[in-house]
């Protein structure tokens, strides 16, 4: 009993942490994590950057989204592009520490243009009115990466909240000032990473 009690503590303290989390419509679905990978935490995304020139994957894997995503390849294809793979619902394994080993994450993939990821806005006092919050709904925006910006001095992801490309996969649709949250839904396009013409 004991031990079940420090499992549970634990997992409710990881879900604590969560940068992002998925609201509403989504579809829990499989990514395939490969041995040595870069360890990602529940409410991280993940992503995949495979080629598909021919129509067949070169990559068949997920990692952590370690750049600002996600972006919608241009037509024509562009294989630095990354696939969105929806946001971490399981933790990496091994749980603590130590080189992680090749397993299948559980990942909350938000039905396009309907669910939504909340998470906080990027800069603080763009987001602590409701008046910038509606200033910002129905603008492109991306999972803001910082390498070092959480306060455990890990990854922290927030959303962006300065539009500067049409390319930019994800839409704000909501917010709460009073939180410093944006919500945003997830563009079709941005499950692929690219179309050849």
């Amino acid at each position: 009993m004991r031990k079940f009690i420090i499992v549970f503590l634990l997992k409710k303290l990881n879900f604590m942490r969560m940068d992002l989390s998925v609201i509403g419509f989504a579809q829990t679905l499989p990514r395939r994590i490969a041995a040595s990978a870069t360890r990602y935490e529940v409410g991280e995304p993940l992503h995949s950057i495979g080629d598909r020139t021919t129509g067949v994957t070169d990559v068949n894997t997920y990692v952590l989204a370690a750049i600002d995503t996600p972006v919608i390849a241009a037509l024509g294809g562009n294989a630095t592009q990354a696939q969105f793979g929806g946001i971490a619902i399981s933790n990496c394994l091994p749980f603590s520490t130590g080189t992680v080993v090749a397993h299948t994450a559980k990942a909350s993939c938000p039905v396009p243009q309907l669910g939504r990821v909340r998470g906080k806005g990027e800069t603080a006092a763009s987001v602590d009115t409701d008046s910038e919050i509606l200033g910002l709904i129905g603008d492109t925006s991306l999972f803001d990466y910082n390498a070092t910006g959480a306060s455990d001095g890990g990854e922290l992801y927030t959303i962006k909240v300065a539009a500067t490309q049409n390319t930019w996969g994800l839409e704000i649709v909501d917010g709460n000032a009073s939180k410093g949250t944006l919500d945003v839904v997830v563009h079709a396009l941005a499950y692929r990473n690219e179309v050849q013409a």
